[in-house]
């Protein structure tokens, strides 16, 4: 596949509208918005599964030098969201079941207990929870679907933070990657946009009631769900799954 240009719309411009800081202090934070906007494009598809990308084009889009998109790439290859093959380049990774069913399980591990002890938090907190799927569905109205998948970030952190855990987030993150590009992918196949606002209220009326044992029930449907779009998304697209 040849290495595409890629296309980040409101990106390009981001460095430039920024203070003066120190320099140092500037670097830095270009270099973190020079990875933010990479990892977006990815997680978002705009770089889809399989894609090949190069240094030269995405520093061209992102107006900046190689370096920062270079450190960016490193970091992505960690994450797993890119692969480097020698001699070939740098590609968008594709989507893999082994990897997806391992997210699935660190998934459940933490975050069905994180909504089962978020049922015994005080009430005027648990009902925050509401507000945020309130935001998420009216984002997924409007076919904000950016807007809709931030909420659903914010929605599952805050039942982390409900379960006295808020830094479990940096260990759930990583597995929390992968699932991401399935979910946007599967918001044009099977509407799971819909169905994640559907299960994000069932967890939270369980919440509010107080039901653990309900809370964790409901947690474990939605975090499952996108085994059920994956053979849709497959379909679909069969160059962006390994194997």
């Amino acid at each position: 596949m040849p290495r595409t240009r890629p296309q980040i719309p409101g990106l390009a411009s981001a460095p430039a509208k920024a203070p003066a800081p120190a320099a140092g202090a500037a670097r830095g934070a270009i270099g973190r918005g020079v990875y933010d906007a990479i990892r977006t494009a990815i997680l978002d598809c705009t770089f889809v599964p399989g894609m090949a990308l190069s240094e030269q084009a995405v520093s061209e889009q992102l107006q900046v030098s190689r370096a920062p998109v270079r450190e960016a790439f490193r970091q992505l290859v960690v994450e797993g969201l890119l692969e480097a093959v020698p001699q070939r380049g740098t590609f968008v990774s594709r989507l893999d079941r082994g990897k997806i069913a391992d997210a699935i399980f660190v998934r459940e591990a933490i975050e069905c207990r994180a909504a089962e002890l978020a049922a015994a938090a005080p009430l005027p907190q648990k009902k925050k929870l509401a507000q945020i799927v309130q935001w998420q569905a009216g984002a997924s109205a409007r076919k904000d679907y950016s807007s809709h998948l931030s909420a659903d970030e914010e929605f599952h952190h805050a039942i982390l933070e409900l379960a006295g855990h808020p830094h479990a987030w940096n260990s759930l993150r990583l597995a929390r990657t992968g699932m991401n590009r399935i979910r946007h992918l599967a918001i044009p196949t099977v509407g799971s946009h819909r169905i994640a606002i559907d299960h994000h209220r069932a967890i939270v009326d369980a919440i509010v009631r107080g039901d653990g044992r309900a809370a964790a029930k409901a947690m474990q449907v939605h975090i499952h769900s996108p085994l059920v779009f994956l053979d849709a998304i497959a379909k679909a697209h069969p160059e962006y799954f390994t194997g």
